[in-house]
């Protein structure tokens, strides 16, 4: 998340609810379909099995609410789990508070700027930027100085893996018309939502506006409005290989989705791992 989002933001407080997780808690198929039409399905499994390939521990870039990180952890590996969001970080911990104390002891919870990282620990087999991350540091100096930090604590021939949304599938106009999603469940509360967002034009700087509100039915009947605010930066892929190479990263592999489709113009990501080089 964009490192000045309020910790009230609709788009902290509805994460989970907009990216739910068929690992942790009770998989439903209406959220198997929300991953389906937004290209994350398969994406924690994509993770995961580059980690247990690597090995432990493992660098998670931006983890959010543990999405990936729980996962991680019950599959045996150790993971330094990094975001900038306080509030994100609170929701982690609370998850991984009702996790067997051997899944807990091997999650270090980080605060930290990514494009400034700076932990105790080098030689990571793995790093992890996941689901749209590196778009969510929205400021290309920072985004590359991001890629440099993640190298400089890999271990030599280390590996990094990471997604972002293929811009070329995007609106790069404004919308100013909202855009309802379809009524989706907050795990938190059990209530359903319905997300309403709009999108500003694309900017020079490849940055766009992302806001709008969320609708929450109640038990009583009323509605909770809140309101969400966030930009990201669009990268597009040859963009995104130049700047892996600059931080000193040997792409290995790009594809269109997490079961290594061949990448096309049509597809819904950029997937990626890399070896850095030297």
């Amino acid at each position: 998340m964009n490192k000045d989002v309020p910790e009230a933001d609709g788009s902290i407080l509805y994460y989970d609810g907009d990216y739910p997780s068929l690992e942790i808690g009770e998989p439903r198929a209406e959220d198997a379909a929300v991953l389906a039409r937004i290209g994350m399905l398969g994406d924690v499994a994509f993770y995961r099995d580059a980690a247990l390939a690597a090995g432990g521990p493992v660098l998670e870039v931006g983890c959010g609410t543990g999405r990936l990180t729980i996962p991680l952890a019950r599959a045996g590996i150790e993971v330094w789990a990094v975001d900038i969001s306080a509030a994100m970080l609170d929701q982690l911990r609370a998850k991984l508070a009702e996790e067997l104390p051997e899944v807990r002891a091997r999650v270090r919870v980080v605060q930290q700027d990514a494009a400034a990282l700076d932990l105790p620990e080098r030689g990571f087999r793995l790093a992890a930027i996941p689901f749209n991350v590196l778009m969510l540091i929205p400021d290309l100096g920072a985004e590359r100085r991001t890629l440099a930090s993640v190298a400089a604590h890999l271990a030599p021939a280390g590996r990094l893996a990471l997604d972002v949304m293929n811009p070329l599938t995007l609106p790069m106009d404004a919308e100013t018309k909202p855009s309802p999603s379809m009524p989706r469940r907050n795990p938190r509360t059990g209530n359903r939502f319905v997300k309403n967002a709009l999108v500003g034009r694309l900017d020079e700087r490849q940055c766009q506006r992302l806001h709008g509100w969320y609708d929450e039915l109640l038990p009583d009947g009323h509605i909770a409005v809140t309101e969400f605010d966030f930009t990201w930066r669009m990268i597009f892929r040859y963009e995104l290989e130049l700047m892996l190479e600059a931080a000193g990263f040997a792409i290995e592999s790009l594809a269109g989705d997490f079961e290594a489709a061949p990448w096309t113009v049509d597809s819904r990501r950029i997937v990626v791992t890399a070896r850095r080089a030297g």
